[in-house]
């Protein structure tokens, strides 16, 4: 291991052809919709790490609000100790960015972990201990909108049997904003009707339901459609393991939840009262891939599965190192977006809904580190901020 001696932050941007954010709209409320001939600029960020050998950890992704001063900061607390110090650059990292959730902690902690794969010629997932090479894969659907892209139950039948039709094996709607059970309802039934018995479905209303009843009332549904699970339908945004619960005792599915109950130790007090049977987490939002570690490794021991949540190639990873089998999130995919993830690698790296195997499988990157290679010069073209920061 040799000493952590540069580090490199990149904010930038790129397209989202034929989608925006629209804040004035109460029912969108800020999602990511279908707008025709609209470009959505999403915001990125990448990390690189040099030490005192030359070997350069990096990675890149869409990044939340508030990435930037939290990658800063951590990446002070990394400066001049040995990159194999990872627990102890998280924990003093997390600390020095309290109050608020680090979403920048997570992206200097997954480009140690990339450094250490690099240093030692191996993958991220043979440093975790992962034996799968593919991952089973599910297509997760843009929420549905009334302007073309998914906007009735019959378009999201056909657009899941179309990709059905190309190896998918597994389906999740995200509901419409406007939170309508009877909708939900018949949309859930329809969904399993359509698409047969042989495939896994889920449902995720994204937190549109204003009430418990309303829940319930679609999360039987679900049990009656026997879908995989069900996962945050309750406003505001996932969060209250007595709801939850109430859910769970009404339904005979499985509850999802946790997306939005930011790091390990939350995520754990959640399952401990009753509010899920599932953990989801996310390397973004839950410190890395450190954070994620804890929280499947504290899942596992009481035979819990943690279901990584949206594409990346370090959650394809993480899958891989899993005891149970979980689920690969390809979303949000759409008729109007095949490929969900940002288009910046130079290595073959795809979460496009035809990059998909006959068997509804993704493969895991085998290169060093998280595997994968950035398109340097786009990122160069589309920087709208950086800093170098150096012992």
């Amino acid at each position: 291991m040799a000493r952590i001696e540069k580090v490199e932050l990149t904010r930038f941007t790129t397209d989202v052809p034929n989608f925006d954010r629209d804040y004035t709209d109460d029912i969108v409320a800020g999602t990511m919709a279908y707008r025709d001939g609209a470009v959505l600029k999403r915001p990125l960020l990448m990390v690189r790490i040099t030490d005192a050998d030359g070997v350069v950890g990096e990675y890149a992704n869409w990044a939340p609000s508030g990435s930037w001063d939290s990658a800063v900061t951590s990446a002070k607390m990394a400066l001049g100790r040995d990159w194999g110090d990872r627990e102890g650059i998280w924990r003093n990292a997390r600390r020095a960015n309290r109050p608020g959730n680090p979403y920048g902690l997570s992206f200097i902690d997954i480009a140690l972990w990339d450094l250490a794969g690099k240093a030692w010629n191996a993958s991220l997932s043979a440093l975790l201990g992962g034996w799968r090479k593919t991952v089973r894969s599910y297509a997760s659907c843009n929420n549905g909108d009334r302007f073309g892209n998914l906007s009735s139950k019959e378009d999201v039948a056909d657009f899941f049997l179309g990709l059905k039709e190309r190896g998918w094996t597994g389906f999740k709607m995200h509901s419409w904003n406007e939170g309508n059970q009877r909708e939900e309802i018949a949309n859930v039934l329809n969904m399993r009707k359509a698409l047969g018995d042989e495939v896994e479905l889920m449902l995720d209303p994204a937190c549109v339901f204003d009430n418990l009843h309303d829940a319930i009332q679609v999360g039987r549904a679900c049990s009656e459609a026997k879908f995989r699970w069900i996962e945050d339908p309750l406003r505001p945004i996932g969060l209250g393991a007595y709801q939850h619960k109430k859910l769970r005792e009404a339904i005979d599915i499985p509850v999802l939840q946790t997306e939005h109950v930011a790091g390990p130790e939350a995520k754990a007090d959640f399952l401990l009262a009753g509010g899920t049977d599932l953990l989801r987490a996310d390397v973004h939002y839950d410190l890395g891939i450190t954070g994620s570690l804890k929280t499947i490794r504290f899942g596992e021991c009481l035979g819990v599965s943690t279901e990584m949540h949206a594409p990346s190639p370090v959650h394809r990873h993480l899958i891989a190192c899993q005891q149970a089998e979980t689920l690969y999130e390809v979303a949000n995919v759409s008729p109007a977006m095949d490929d969900p993830s940002p288009l910046i690698y130079t290595c073959g790296y795809s979460d496009n809904i035809a990059a998909i195997s006959a068997d509804g499988r993704l493969p895991v990157p085998q290169g060093p580190g998280v595997g994968v290679s950035y398109d340097m010069d786009l990122i160069a073209a589309n920087t709208v901020q950086s800093e170098v920061l150096t012992v």
